[in-house]
């Protein structure tokens, strides 16, 4: 599962706007990095881009740890399971281990 979590909505949507734009250029033969969110903003995605971002944008959660966690916690109940792998993509590594900070403190809370 993808997932990304962020102080605020708006950096988690900044953050999984950047990974769809990576996954979309992936999907369309382009391999290249994943973009910052700031690239990401500037960018004028192309109508393919768009297509395949609208389709993989069902498989992230983004969002406040409070929203994440209330999303996987719905979806391990509804699976009936007690574990969730996740994975969180970004251009700089520092958002990514403060993605993984803020959900661990969620979770433990």
């Amino acid at each position: 599962m993808r997932v990304i979590t962020a102080e605020t909505q708006e950096r988690a949507h900044a953050l999984a706007d950047a990974m769809l734009l990576w996954r979309a250029r992936k999907d369309l033969g382009h391999d290249g990095p994943i973009p910052s969110p700031e690239t990401t903003a500037r960018h004028e995605w192309t109508e393919a881009e768009r297509t395949r971002a609208k389709a993989r944008a069902q498989a992230i959660i983004a969002g406040t740890p409070d929203r994440v966690h209330g999303e996987l916690t719905t979806l391990a109940e509804a699976h009936g399971v007690g574990e969730i792998m996740i994975n969180t993509l970004t251009s700089d590594p520092d958002d990514r281990l403060t993605s993984y900070r803020l959900l661990a403190e969620r979770f433990t809370a």
